[in-house]
């Protein structure tokens, strides 16, 4: 049963990785490459106030909801090497592939929901940088690797998990978090207070030259 969790971190971790490096540091570089479609992506949130049309669409007539289905599709599949060995390991990595869409989608047709309930994906587009907040559904490798930028402490998460916690959990959550983190709590702090001077300014940095 231990193999469910595991494959939930994996997820995470995969996510903040391919977020990262696949999404916008390739592109970046490489603007012929199909993952170019999600700077268009976020151009639409940007300018929509979060809101991408995209996901209300089919597949079939989108290209960036198209390349976002066969990947998370095709990952599904392949883990599918895993099933004999490591079946529950095996159905958090299938979950986490159906859970990422899932809330991916809900959130920029429910800009008001992302707001409040996935703060972390809302500041990674609505930040005055976005090359941040990797992670879309839970932002813990985002506290591990110091990548947390808050935008809105107001409606921010309260704790790393990202999840509505009994106060008394939550406390000792907190607690062990920084104690453990506490390289990665700095770099978080000073982030979002860089962020929060740069919307003060009204800075607004762009994705691989698109505004």
């Amino acid at each position: 049963m231990i193999g469910f969790p595991l494959g939930l971190l994996a997820v995470n971790a995969f996510e903040w990785y391919a977020h990262k490096a696949w999404l916008h540091e390739y592109p970046a570089q490489h603007r012929n490459s199909p993952f170019f479609t999600h700077i268009r992506h976020h151009k639409r949130a940007r300018l929509n106030g979060f809101h991408d049309e995209g996901y209300a669409n089919s597949m079939w007539r989108d290209q960036e909801m198209f390349n976002e289905k066969v990947a998370l599709i095709g990952l599904a599949g392949a883990s599918t090497v895993f099933l004999p060995v490591a079946p529950f390991f095996t159905l958090g990595l299938w979950y986490g592939a159906w859970n990422y869409w899932s809330v991916h989608a809900k959130c920029h047709l429910d800009p008001e929901y992302a707001k409040t309930r996935i703060p972390w994906h809302y500041d990674h587009h609505m930040n005055a940088s976005q090359d941040a907040n990797w992670c879309v559904t839970r932002p813990w490798f985002d506290y591990v690797m110091g990548t947390r930028v808050i935008g809105d402490v107001a409606v921010a998460e309260t704790n790393p998990l990202g999840m509505k916690l009994p106060a008394f959990v939550e406390k000792r959550v907190n607690r062990l978090a920084r104690r453990l983190l506490p390289h990665a709590y700095a770099r978080i702090e000073a982030g979002s207070r860089a962020d929060a001077e740069q919307r003060r300014q009204g800075v607004a940095l762009d994705v691989a030259g698109v505004a």
